[in-house]
């Protein structure tokens, strides 16, 4: 990593409503006067993401949609110029497979991609690549050290590395660093694959911006009943929102007053709105879709208490916000969350997909309103002090000077 050289970012998809703690960490790294260039491998659809990181989409590099004649170009022109190189990136993408299917294939098109990365990346004399999430755009990273020589960093979230997936062991191996949210990943990985040992792992927990709306003030809100249950979740099986409706079911056949807000997109929607008509919690509960980060705050202004039911987590975005907005939260015993929820003083956990402890946990909050303001009041103060975004890019910066040091 030179200190002449600016650092690039490269994501999958970039910027997106359901990842706003990547724009937040882009804006104040800038903010902090780091040069910051933007690469991502698909362009996003202009719903999916806030409008006020606009300036943002208008900076980022996008891989795709891309013409078929400028893939061949930058190909070529690799071919020419650093031969061994892009030979040596071919024998790679054809030997990594991993056991999963098509990954050869999958390895092909993402050399081919690399090349136009790697024609970017020259022309900004970029020599390192942090990624978020080790996912697609950690595998173009993986064959982009070999096509120019440059080094790669990775940040990991969660399912990332919880859920197994392609090439995983090479792309944290061949990683220069890795930063993680929370210190469960850390210790779970270096279990899982030994080989890390001699791996370098920074633990920086997740920032938000305390000092500027929407997160910056609080409102209070009128006791319950009704108990006001907010969920920011993607729609997808390892949010497990069923888990919620059905708890949320039987409050209702145990006589507790409620309303419901679920706020997120995704593939399991349609079949959660399904499922909340066969509870009849039509009344009850109502799916918002898809949220700008400043009507999230909103919602969260609204609620009493916000609640994850996720079979897998890293260090939630969602949890530190209600924190902030002094919302009290209820989550599942699971991965980082213990780190970030202190049991019975900032929020209640409960373990994992169990039914009758979630719903203990609702009724416990619905019957002691003293108690949601409790919870809310220490989680704001725990999330000024361990979660503030100022502090967090500060730490970020110092990580990437002390690897600096290493050249």
């Amino acid at each position: 990593m030179s200190t002449s050289s600016a650092l690039a970012y490269f994501f999958s998809s970039f910027p997106s409503l359901s990842m706003t703690f990547l724009q937040r960490e882009v804006r104040d790294l800038r903010a902090q006067r780091q040069n910051v260039a933007l690469f991502a491998n698909r362009r996003p659809k202009l719903g999916d993401f806030d409008p006020q990181d606009m300036n943002l989409y208008a900076d980022t590099f996008y891989l795709y949609p891309i013409r078929p004649i400028r893939l061949l170009k930058a190909n070529l022109k690799l071919i020419v110029t650093r031969p061994g190189a892009y030979k040596n990136a071919l024998h790679q993408a054809l030997r990594l497979h991993d056991g999963f299917n098509l990954q050869r294939l999958r390895n092909l098109a993402r050399l081919f991609g690399a090349a136009v990365i790697a024609e970017r990346l020259s022309a900004l004399k970029i020599n390192h690549l942090h990624v978020h999430f080790a996912f697609g755009a950690a595998g173009v990273a993986l064959l982009l050290k070999t096509l120019l020589g440059i080094t790669y960093s990775i940040s990991i979230h969660g399912s990332d590395v919880l859920i197994p997936q392609p090439l995983i062991r090479q792309k944290l191996g061949q990683a220069r660093f890795i930063i993680s949210n929370c210190r469960f990943h850390i210790e779970h990985l270096k279990k899982e694959f030994p080989e890390l040992g001699d791996q370098r792992f920074y633990h920086l927990p997740l920032g938000i911006d305390l000092s500027h709306p929407p997160w910056s003030s609080v409102c209070e809100v009128a006791s319950p009943p009704p108990l006001r249950i907010l969920s920011v979740a993607r729609f997808n099986p390892i949010k497990n929102h069923a888990l919620l409706l059905n708890a949320l079911a039987q409050l209702k056949a145990n006589q507790i007053v409620f309303r419901c807000r679920l706020v997120g997109e995704g593939p399991t929607r349609s079949k959660m709105m399904a499922l909340a008509t066969s509870l009849k919690l039509d009344r009850q509960v109502t799916f918002l879709g898809p949220l700008t980060e400043t009507a999230v705050a909103q919602q969260m202004d609204w609620a009493h208490v916000v609640v994850l039911s996720s079979f897998s987590e890293g260090t939630p975005m969602t949890l530190i916000e209600a924190m902030a907005k002094k919302r009290a939260v209820v989550a599942p015993d699971i991965t980082g969350i213990p780190e970030l929820v202190v049991h019975e003083e900032t929020g209640l956990l409960y373990p994992c997909n169990d039914q009758d402890r979630l719903i203990a946990c609702l009724q416990k909050l619905a019957d002691n309103p003293n108690l949601i303001r409790h919870m809310g009041n220490q989680g704001h103060w725990r999330a000024r002090g361990q979660f503030d975004i100022n502090r967090h890019t500060r730490n970020l910066i110092t990580i990437f000077q002390q690897e600096r040091m290493h050249d």
